[in-house]
């Protein structure tokens, strides 16, 4: 199988006065389709500036990042742009909604980014929120939902165009524990089901234990790749089928 996102030499250095600070030293990475991939690293460590690169944020000051078969770093802002719109979702820490529109009207954002009609862009809303569990608060504002619940409005604006690649960055960052395990098995569930590829950003072991591979990062370099696959196997029902 084909990696859908492929980086390579990945440097990035930024000028701070008369220093140069080197966040990342050198990346080489593969993330196929389906994964649920985890970052994981302490701060400063270089794991949100790598999801920055992977998200077109930023650009790397060397190196290569493919994602679906295109260089980002060939590309302007304005290419960037019609990218990131075709093919990637993000779902932030901040929840980052709009205050004065209901949840329904926050969903529909991307799809009237990409000139999807009106109809079809409600019910495509609509129906994404009725999954994440908030068909009663579709015509809720933020101010009017819990920290979990905004943040469900927040995975189901990133979900709702179907794009091939999911970033989240600390997605469950300002939520409890338990509305955190809810929240990351909402996304985890929605993904599989729907073959998007999941990459995360974490610094709180007990979200990376679900993901696929985990990937350690420490002072701009990966020193550490685990795959949990085997681990993370639903256990098989072994019972005997009554006669």
């Amino acid at each position: 199988m084909e990696p859908i996102i492929r980086i390579r030499g990945l440097k990035k250095v930024y000028h701070v006065g008369e220093e140069r600070v080197r966040a990342l030293n050198g990346i080489d990475l593969d993330i196929y389709p389906g994964e649920f991939v985890c970052i994981i690293g302490r701060s400063g460590s270089g794991k949100s500036t790598l999801l920055n690169m992977m998200a077109g944020l930023e650009k790397p000051s060397k190196g290569s990042i493919v994602i679906a078969g295109e260089h980002l770093e060939k590309m302007s802002e304005k290419q960037l742009v019609n990218f990131r719109l075709k093919h990637v979702g993000f779902i932030f820490q901040q929840f980052n909604l709009f205050p004065s529109m209901t949840a329904l009207e926050n969903v529909t954002m991307p799809l009237v980014y990409r000139g999807v009609g009106t109809r079809k862009r409600k019910a495509a809303a609509a129906s994404m929120l009725r999954d994440l569990g908030l068909k009663t608060h579709i015509n809720h504002r933020p101010s009017q939902m819990s920290g979990g619940q905004q943040q469900r409005v927040g995975i189901a604006r990133a979900l709702v165009a179907n794009p091939e690649v999911i970033f989240a960055d600390e997605p469950t960052g300002n939520l409890d524990s338990r509305t955190s395990e809810e929240i990351l098995g909402l996304i985890q569930q929605i993904s599989r089901r729907d073959g998007h590829t999941l990459v995360m950003v974490t610094h709180d072991p007990s979200v990376a234990e679900h993901a696929d591979r985990v990937v350690n990062i420490l002072d701009g370099l990966i020193v550490d790749i685990v795959d949990q696959r085997e681990k993370n196997k639903a256990p098989e029902n072994t019972e005997e089928e009554p006669a």
